[in-house]
């Protein structure tokens, strides 16, 4: 946009004319009458029209976030269950197969006093 703009801080005489003779006219409040029937006859938008418009587009956007979610939290929740993130490494607690009886273990403490 190298070109200067023509537009300026000056007021339009012309533009000015015009609506002076539109709104101080031979009948202004012909000219106010048909503005309000032109507004009236618009029909205005309430909130539930603009949320029906939206809907759909909505129910994609919560569609993709949940199936996100869904790929992102689904190999989390089937990761084998005896690994256990210690130090961001995989560690597996091996648990031995011939553990002593509570009981036992109370005893030995007991006998050791």
């Amino acid at each position: 946009m190298t070109e200067p703009l023509s537009f300026d801080s000056n007021q339009d005489t012309e533009l000015g004319a015009r609506l002076r003779e539109t709104l101080d006219g031979p009948d202004p409040e012909l000219f106010l009458a048909r503005k309000r029937h032109a507004v009236n006859a618009a029909g205005r938008e309430t909130q539930w029209d603009v949320l029906t418009r939206w809907a759909p587009a909505g129910l994609v956007a919560a569609m993709a976030a949940a199936i996100l979610l869904w790929f992102v939290l689904l190999p989390i929740a089937t990761s084998d269950q005896g690994t256990t993130l210690m130090a961001s490494a995989p560690a597996r607690m091996e648990i031995a197969p011939g553990q002593p009886e509570a009981d036992i273990l109370v005893t030995s403490v007991l006998e050791g006093r």
